[in-house]
C-alpha cells in the first residue's frame, strides 16, 4: 500500500481496505489461557485482613521556621513518627505557602493529618499517633 493511499484512508478521502486486517481479527481471543510469561494473580480473599496498628503516643516537636530551606526540620521528625508543630509567623507569605504545600505533601504521602492551630501555626501528626489538639497547642505556646 502506498503512503498516499494510506494518508487518504486515514483522512477519510478514500474507502478503507479492511481485507488486509482480516487475518488479525480472525482468531478468537483466549482469555482463560496464559500466554508466554504473563500470568494473572489469583483473586485474594480479604477475610484475613489485619486491622491497623494500635495508636501510640508520639513525641511533639516544636519548630520555628525562618525560611523554606529549613523544611527538613519538619520532614525528618515526621518521617520518624513524631508530631511536628511549626510556626510560620517569621516567614514571608510566599515561603510560608511553600512550607504548607510541603507539609501537606508529607501528610498525603505518609497518611498523616495536618491541623491548623492558629493563623500561621500548623501541626502534622503521623497516621497512628495518639496526640490531643490541646497538647499540640501547648507545644506551640498557644495555651
Amino acid at each position: 500500500m502506498s503512503i498516499m493511499k494510506s494518508a487518504k484512508e486515514f483522512f477519510g478521502l478514500a474507502p478503507v481496505d479492511m481485507e488486509q486486517d482480516d487475518a488479525y481479527y480472525a482468531d478468537d481471543a483466549r482469555y482463560g489461557e496464559t500466554q508466554g510469561a504473563v500470568a494473572y494473580a489469583p483473586r485474594r480473599d480479604y477475610a484475613d485482613y489485619q486491622p491497623e496498628p494500635e495508636p501510640y503516643a508520639a513525641t511533639i516537636v516544636p519548630v520555628d521556621l525562618r525560611s523554606y530551606t529549613e523544611a527538613t526540620l519538619i520532614g525528618e521528625p515526621f518521617r520518624d513518627g513524631d508530631a511536628v508543630v511549626f510556626d510560620l509567623t517569621r516567614m514571608d507569605n510566599t515561603e510560608a505557602k511553600r512550607i504548607i504545600d510541603f507539609a501537606a505533601g508529607l501528610c498525603f504521602a505518609l497518611r498523616g493529618q495536618m491541623k491548623k492551630l492558629d493563623k500561621l501555626v500548623f501541626a502534622v501528626v503521623p497516621e497512628n499517633a495518639a496526640v490531643a489538639t490541646i497538647d499540640l497547642e501547648r507545644a506551640a505556646r498557644l495555651r
